[in-house]
């Protein structure tokens, strides 16, 4: 499985329940990325994606519901419970450190490796950064 993030320098992913950024630009590369696969996410997310409604796949338990070559947008809930299912992690990040008080929860530098790094201007962002990591053993 592929999973996109959104994260702040510190790993960070959410404030008080709320999300840190809500770029269009970052929408638009996970569009692009996805191709013509659907995105599986939960309600919570569902809502950056409502202009695009037949692209994604919303389910409560999304995580178990992805495919095993699907992508899936993470935003609210951990990830280690899964990572063993996850090939591929696409980070967006805005090169800045927000509030916020729920974080990425495995370890991006021990069993993972970045494959590809694209950097690209955005809507409320200057520069964001997508960090494509791939598993070091497999």
């Amino acid at each position: 499985m592929t999973v996109f993030i959104c994260l702040d320098d510190k790993n960070g992913m959410l404030f008080n329940h709320r999300r840190q950024s809500r770029d269009k630009a970052v929408i638009e590369d996970m569009l692009s990325f996805a191709g013509y696969e659907k995105i599986y996410m939960n309600r919570y997310s569902s809502k950056l994606f409502e202009m695009v409604a037949d692209r994604i796949s919303v389910e409560d338990d999304f995580a178990e519901s992805v495919p095993e070559e699907g992508l899936c947008f993470w935003e609210d809930i951990p990830l280690r419970p899964y990572e063993d299912r996850v090939e591929c992690i696409v980070v967006y990040s805005w090169n800045r450190v927000y509030p916020a008080d729920t974080f990425l929860d495995i370890d991006l530098q021990k069993d993972w490796e970045v494959a590809d790094i694209k950097e690209f201007g955005g809507n409320s962002h200057e520069k964001i950064t997508r960090r494509i990591y791939k598993r070091k053993d497999r």
